[in-house]
Formats: structure tokens, sequence, C-alpha cells
């Protein structure tokens, strides 16, 4: 694993943490499905995408909640959004309840959450429900259970499962060796025959058909020369980028005709994206647009978190940026706004596409430049030099 100097470091988990994790032989860590639990691993992974596009940004990437004090109504009696992931009142309701809820929401009942019966099918309904009860500890899911009843499947995921029950099994002693809520992918067929490729939290493992021998790296086709796991994680990190809006992103234009786009995570706090800031007029002289998305290596404990939440609630945050980044005179406003959540998301997106500090910076074809990179270089990277 390449060891990065011209970065901030971040606390994101990656290939290193599922490596030792593996090697270490922790046999006595359960799987994130436990055998007497309804729903399989590939429901959990279904759930993951659903659940990051209609309830993260209010119950939180692992259903971990947003709001400390979720108990308490608001001044128009409404309760925000409570935690899933077991610590709340979710395993009170039964697997119906649970299905009409996310179909209706429950503004009657003094919540706020709306209804996505239009958004979200029944399939992918109890796969939300499978991700975020996948959190739930086996003590917390049994006395659901019990409280419930039996759990009744709809009868074409009966038939899924049954299908799909070959290549769960490939990936049956891989989650056996992973903490209980680590995301696992659905196995899929590589060019070598009998060899799948599964994703694990942010890394890729490679494992036989029998599932029993894993391989950690990345797999080359000698022939191209094209890395073939950097080329899916080119192409997860663009379809994760796309549930971000430019609208939350602090953008610098490009000057001119614009001929690339670079999309770059960023805290205010980092000397190397201080050093890469004031070089953004070289890039858009070039043509180049920088979107920035915010990442708080530091999580809500760092330094930078309120200073991006300040920048995210100001009128120019274009403006604001470049006071936070040094490269201009003023003072920061409050961070006190509902644009501020944008920060949060950042975060939550940054762990997810596998970045481990900032700057990181996204090039059109989901390439992953981790560390700053001066903006010559840059430019001749996005095949621009001539421009210049």
């Amino acid at each position: 694993m390449r060891t990065l100097i011209s970065n901030c470091s971040g606390r994101a988990i990656g290939t290193l943490q599922i490596t030792a994790l593996l090697s270490m032989g922790l046999t006595g860590l359960s799987s994130a499905v436990a055998a007497e639990r309804w729903y399989t691993t590939e429901q959990i992974e279904q759930g993951r995408a659903v659940f990051q596009e209609h309830c993260a940004s209010c119950h939180g990437g692992e259903a971990q909640g947003l709001v400390e004090d979720w108990q308490t109504a608001d001044e128009n009696g409404r309760y925000p959004p409570p935690p899933l992931n077991g610590s709340a009142h979710a395993w009170h309701h039964a697997l119906p309840v649970l299905r009409r809820t996310i179909h209706k929401g429950n503004v009657e009942l003094g919540g706020q959450m709306p209804g996505f019966v239009d958004k979200i099918g029944e399939l992918d309904t109890d796969a939300a429900i499978a991700y975020f009860q996948s959190f739930w500890s086996d003590e917390v899911y049994a006395t659901w259970l019990e409280n419930s009843g039996p759990v009744k499947v709809a009868e074409e995921k009966v038939e899924e499962a049954a299908g799909g029950r070959d290549t769960a099994a490939v990936t049956a002693r891989l989650a056996a060796r992973l903490p209980r809520g680590a995301r696992l992918g659905p196995p899929e067929q590589t060019p070598i025959g009998g060899v799948y490729q599964v994703k694990a939290g942010n890394a890729y493992v490679y494992l036989s058909g029998d599932g029993r021998y894993a391989l950690i790296g990345d797999m080359l086709d000698l022939t191209t020369g094209e890395n073939l796991t950097e080329r899916r994680r080119a192409g997860d990190r663009l379809g994760l980028l796309k549930g971000f809006p430019d609208a939350d992103k602090v953008v610098f234009m490009a000057q001119g005709e614009e001929k690339a786009r670079l999309d770059i995570f960023t805290d205010t706090s980092c000397p190397y994206c201080r050093k890469l800031h004031a070089e953004v007029p070289q890039l858009r002289n070039a043509g180049v647009t920088v979107r920035y998305l915010p990442f708080p290596r530091g999580g809500t404990k760092g330094s930078g978190y309120a200073d991006l939440k300040a920048v995210w609630c100001a009128a120019d945050r274009a403006a604001a940026m470049d006071i936070a980044k040094g490269t201009a005179q003023g003072r920061l406003g409050d961070g006190d706004c509902d644009a501020a959540g944008a920060v949060d998301r950042g975060y939550l997106l940054g762990q997810q596409v596998g970045i481990t500090g900032t700057p990181a910076i996204l090039l059109p074809d989901g390439r992953l430049q981790a560390g700053y990179l001066p903006a010559k270089q840059l430019i001749e990277l996005l095949g621009l030099a001539r421009a210049r």
C-alpha cells in the first residue's frame, strides 16, 4: 500500500485495515448476517445503496442518527429522525410496521419523515430494513424477533434468496472474519475462472470459488496493462459522486471554455489543501473547473469542522473558502444553517469513496489522486498541457 506524505490524514477504513483483520485470524468475530436472521448478505448490500440514496441524509450513513437529542420535539412539535442502528426504538416495531413507516412516513405521528411509497418498491424497502438491522446486536435482534413473531418474506424474495445461495456461500468465510456491520458486497465473477471479486468495506478481495482462499490486492491484465481493480474503484467512485449534487459543492468555475472538472475533497485545516487552493487560479486559467466537497478529516472533533460549516453557510461560498484557506482576508460567519448538513454528508461520502486524507482529487474518469499535486502536473494529467 502506497504511503503518501503530501496529504493530511483522515480516519477512513480501507485495504490496510481489512488485511489486518484477515491476517489476525479473528475467528470469533461475527458475520454481518447472523445465521438466524431473515435477510441475506446480498439484501444488505442492496439495502446499503437504497439507504444511502433515500435515508442517510436524515438517519446517518450507518443508521447512527445525526441528532443527539432525537427524543425532544422542536418548536413545531416534530421529532427529529432517530437512529435506526438498534440504539433507539426501531426494534420495537414488527416488520410490517417498519415497511408501512417507510411507505407512508410518520408525519401523522409527530415525526418529520415523508412517505417513500412512490420512490422505494417492496424489495428495496425490505433491503433497506435489512441494511439498518445489520447494525443491530444479536441481543437487540433476538428481542425484536421475539416481539415481532415469524417474519413473512415476499415470495419473489424467497426465490431470489434461493437462487443466490451458491454465491452467498462464496463469501461466508470472509463474512465470518469481519466485524459486525462491515459492508460486504456480492461476489462477482472475474475474468479468471473460479475467482470472484468481493468488495469488503472500501477494499476489494478476490476469493476462490469455494470461498476458502482470499487474495487482497489489484488485479492486472498483463496483455493490456489495465488495472482491473482500479477500473472498478473508479466506476464506484463516479457512481457515489452522483449522489452529491453540484449545488452542495463550492465551485470555482473555469475561466473561458470549460475543458475539464476536478472534484476535490478538502479540509480547511489541511496545509496541503491550502497549498493546492493557492494554485486554483492556474487550474481555472487552463479551463479547469474545481468543485470542492467537504471532508473534515478529524470528523466532528476536527479543527476544520466548524470552518467548513461556516463556508457552506456563507452567501458567497467561494469567497468564504478563500478566507478559510488564507488566500483572502476576512472573517467567516456562523456555521449554523441547513446548508451546513452538506459537511456531514461530504464526510460520509468520502468514507464511502475510500478517502483517507486531504486533498483527495477525483479525476473526470473516476481515478483518485490521493494527496497534493501541483497545478501544472494536474493540467498535464488532464491532457491540457498544450493550453499553457
